[in-house]
């Protein structure tokens, strides 16, 4: 059952020192028994090499597939990022082959260590022992995306996550991305587990997000145990609050007078998706900042194992926001098969020749 959606941010006054002495003391003893286990219990018997293949295939899940919403066209390979809840490593050092920095924090100092043997050989890589709720010694302003996976679903307290949010805000960039997941699933049975933590429903997870001064700019897997957010760090996060209405305005002004000229006079457009393959009735977000305020519609051909390519219209798709953004859900009856955009149009605008993909994996 949900929480009345209080003031997150208000709940970190609260002592939270039980909550952080036992997340440690569990991590740490879990890094000195079984680390391997405790950070990827879908087996016991990990040795080295499958260990952080499986960090690999995570990081091109997860990171490689929603590069259009993690770099907006910044070369990975010149962004510094931070990873929260690093542990031994395990996605570590696929991250390091992508981008130019990588920041690993982590509660337990045995964690810490166990990444630090393992990672020796990244100069790219710089690991922090921190207090488990907050980002405190690391820069304002310093990270162009911060990524957290398998971790805050282990956290027993939404005031610790409402802290650690907080800080993420004041530690990325203006026009970042923070993506995260959580546990959206099943209670924890004690308010003590540092196991199965606390469990976020969207309402919370969108009271997180506007406490903290973020916005949602998608979210998946909601009541399961891999619930996905991506809080997005708006470009005039800069300013003070009184000026950004007006300053957002204007944006959008321009942005709707480019979205009008271009779906009359531009050329082909390329669809930006937040994933490639996607479960029927879940949700994915596009990005198409040509059409940016407009309610578009697409032209598709559908091809499926053993059967003929389908080819249809769908008329007001989505409406896209003034970023260009927008969150489709994928019929709970979609068939297994890829669905290819052939044109798009604002509707009542002219067709544009269009290019962009996603698999359904079937129901």
């Amino acid at each position: 059952m949900s929480r009345a959606p209080e003031d997150p941010i208000d709940s970190v006054a609260k002592d939270l020192s039980g909550d952080l002495n036992r997340m440690e003391s569990d991590w740490d003893t879990r890094a000195r028994t079984a680390p391997e286990y405790y950070i990827a219990s879908g087996r016991q018997d990990w040795n080295k090499e499958d260990f952080f293949r499986g960090g690999e295939i995570n990081v091109e899940n997860e990171v490689d597939s929603d590069l259009a919403n993690i770099c907006r066209r910044r070369p990975a390979s010149r962004m510094r990022m931070l990873e929260i809840g690093c542990g031994a490593g395990r996605m570590t050092r696929a991250l390091a082959r992508r981008f130019g920095e990588v920041h690993g924090v982590d509660i337990s100092s045995a964690m810490i260590e166990l990444a630090t043997a393992n990672l020796s050989d990244l100069p790219n890589v710089r690991l922090h022992k921190n207090n488990g709720k907050d980002l405190s010694g690391l820069r304002s302003h310093a990270f162009d995306f911060a990524f957290s996976f398998i971790v805050f679903q282990h956290i027993p307290s939404l005031a610790v996550i409402a802290s650690y949010v907080n800080d993420v805000y004041r530690c990325l960039r203006p026009g970042s991305l923070f993506k995260f997941q959580v546990q959206g699933g099943r209670e924890s049975e004690s308010p003590a587990d540092t196991w199965v933590g606390v469990t976020l429903s969207s309402q919370e997870a969108h009271a997180l997000a506007n406490a903290c001064g973020f916005e949602v700019i998608a979210e998946s897997g909601e009541g399961t145990q891999y619930y996905w957010l991506w809080f997005w760090k708006p470009e005039l996060a800069w300013m003070p609050r009184r000026l950004r209405s007006t300053a957002r305005k204007v944006a959008e002004s321009l942005k709707t007078a480019r979205a009008t000229s271009a779906s009359l006079f531009g050329g082909a457009v390329d669809l930006e998706f937040s994933c490639r393959r996607i479960e029927p009735g879940g949700q994915y977000a596009v990005t198409l900042p040509e059409l940016a305020g407009s309610a578009i519609d697409v032209a598709y051909e559908f091809t499926a194992p053993d059967a003929k390519p389908v080819a249809g219209v769908v008329s007001r798709w989505c409406e896209l926001d003034s970023r260009g953004r927008a969150t489709v859900t994928v019929a709970a009856d979609t068939p297994a098969g890829i669905v290819k955009v052939t044109k798009v149009r604002a509707a009542g605008g002219r067709w544009r020749r269009a290019h962009g993909w996603i698999e359904v994996a079937g129901a």
